[in-house]
């Protein structure tokens, strides 16, 4: 390590300078800006605001209530379809390959049953689940 510092040292590194360089003074043009309007809003009357509010808070809470349970309902239909699709892996890789095998019309009016016929299985996935007493 000493002889390393020792032929650094010896070493000398030319002295660099950079150019200078001056850069051209650039006027910016002055831009005027528009005078917007000013903007009043109309003063609301609490006393007749009140009684609407009242109303509407329960319909708006129902309202976000059934749109959580719309959307569990939704989620958890998704996590089923998954599982269902998976468990069926094999049937609707014979109707994929059966779909492959035919062409021209044939193939097209597989096809199309094919689709059909998944959607509707998924569709009625809670029809056939049992319900647990």
């Amino acid at each position: 390590m000493d002889k390393l510092k020792t032929i650094l040292s010896k070493i000398k590194m030319p002295k660099l300078k950079m150019p200078k360089v001056k850069f051209p003074q650039l006027k910016m043009p002055k831009v005027k800006t528009p005078k917007l309007p000013k903007i009043s809003f109309p003063k609301l009357n609490m006393d007749k605001v009140k009684p609407l509010l009242v109303k509407l808070l329960p319909i708006i809470k129902k309202s976000l209530n059934l749109l959580i349970k719309a959307a569990k309902g939704l989620i958890l239909w998704f996590g089923k379809a998954i599982k269902e699709s998976i468990a069926q892996v094999w049937t609707l890789l014979g109707f994929f390959i059966a779909w492959l095998t035919l062409t021209g019309t044939a193939q097209q009016i597989v096809g199309i049953a094919t689709i059909f016929a998944t959607i509707l299985w998924l569709i009625t996935i809670p029809l056939r689940e049992e319900k647990e007493e």
